[in-house]
């Protein structure tokens, strides 16, 4: 498992020291890093590169859509609640973000036409996202530097809303970490698009906590990992309230000598009955070399639910490979196809238009004998 114990210790700022977040939160994330769930999701990443990024200037990211009505962008608001929003024990390097740098606060009232973009050049701000209840938006978010960085995003859905997310990740940065957390009340939707490229070390925490009752989460990731890159995700779905449900469909290519690893939790808690949760992981590795580490877990305190999780590791399909070559296209076309057709079924939502050539991009430049 992971050694936690190297990671330095936090401050708390000025204002968050007599907020109910900031009751003994030094002690609270002492423990958290020490427990050994915490410790086994960071098995596969260097800890140490991870925090060290705390250490780097961040900027407040650039917004697009910001303008229209509805929308209120506050920096380091005062009063903020963030008890039932942030976890320490489920994600302590995230809340020493909050307390290293400026937070920015969105809220947004009222349905939006047009979508709100992040854009980052950098290592950004902590920034958290109130969607009040019966609201409709669109949240898009791009980076835009090669640098080493990390981002920090917290979504609050209010009860009735829809929040679509998409995000797309190409630039290949040396180290890149990645972490958003949404809290979906009663009757809420949320659907995050996720579209990646490895890095040298790229890793995508996402933590999903559906609290409200009839509360509904979709998740759809396309990645491409290329030789000697490397990327690890982390998910997260608690299902809290009653009649919940997921969706998760995450398919994976890696070439030669590239490194993914996968870790699917789902969490049905007692008080989740009737809920449904799916989740389903596909990897093709390209060569005899390819590292993939996957662990679909569930963890159920309900009898009276639905679950269902599976996760796959393999080659391209020789039937459908022969059938190609057959009909006259040459073996490395056919295997170019079949791994776009395959990344293809999990790129979706409004940055797919872009995802799609970046996505395929490095299969032209890899050996498909």
């Amino acid at each position: 498992m992971a050694d936690l114990d190297v990671v330095e210790p936090i401050t708390l700022p000025n204002w968050l020291t007599d907020t109910p977040l900031g009751e003994g939160a030094i002690e609270r994330y002492e423990r958290a890093l020490a427990r050994p769930s915490h410790r086994e999701r960071w098995k596969y990443t260097r800890v140490k590169k991870i925090t060290g990024l705390r250490s780097l200037p961040a900027i407040r990211p650039d917004l697009s859509g910001h303008e229209q009505a509805g929308i209120v962008v506050t920096e380091n608001p005062d009063h903020l609640d963030l008890a039932d929003l942030v976890s320490i024990q489920r994600a302590p390097e995230a809340f020493a973000q909050l307390c290293t740098q400026p937070l920015l606060h969105i809220a947004v009232s009222a349905d939006l036409s047009q979508p709100l973009h992040l854009s980052y050049r950098g290592s950004s701000w902590p920034v958290i996202i109130d969607a009040a209840p019966n609201v409709k938006l669109t949240l898009t978010e791009a980076y835009e530097s090669d640098q080493a960085q990390q981002q920090t995003l917290w979504l609050r859905l209010g009860a009735n809303s829809l929040v679509t997310h998409a995000r797309n990740s190409f630039y290949s940065t040396a180290l890149h970490w990645q972490f958003v957390s949404v809290q979906a009340h009663a009757h809420s939707h949320y659907r995050l698009h996720n579209h990646a490229l490895a890095s040298s070390l790229r890793r995508q925490d996402t933590q999903i906590q559906l609290v409200g009752d009839g509360a509904h989460a979709e998740l759809n990731s396309a990645v491409m990992v290329a030789e000697r890159l490397n990327l690890d995700q982390q998910i997260t779905i608690e299902h809290i309230g009653a009649q919940t449900s997921s969706h998760q469909r995450v398919h994976n290519i890696i070439a030669d000598r590239g490194q993914s690893t996968f870790n699917g939790r789902i969490h049905i808690h007692n008080g989740a009955k009737k809920s449904n949760a799916q989740l389903s992981n596909k990897n093709i590795g390209l060569g005899a070399s390819a590292t993939i580490n996957t662990k679909p877990e569930l963890e159920i305190y309900n009898d009276d639910v639905s679950c269902a999780h599976g996760a796959t590791i393999g080659r391209l399909d020789d039937s459908q490979l022969f059938y190609l070559c057959s009909r006259g296209v040459a073996p490395a076309a056919a295997r170019r196809l079949l791994c776009e057709g395959f990344l293809h079924q999990c790129v979706d939502g409004p940055l797919a238009d872009t995802a799609r050539p970046a996505l395929i991009g490095p299969l032209q430049d890899m050996s498909m004998a």
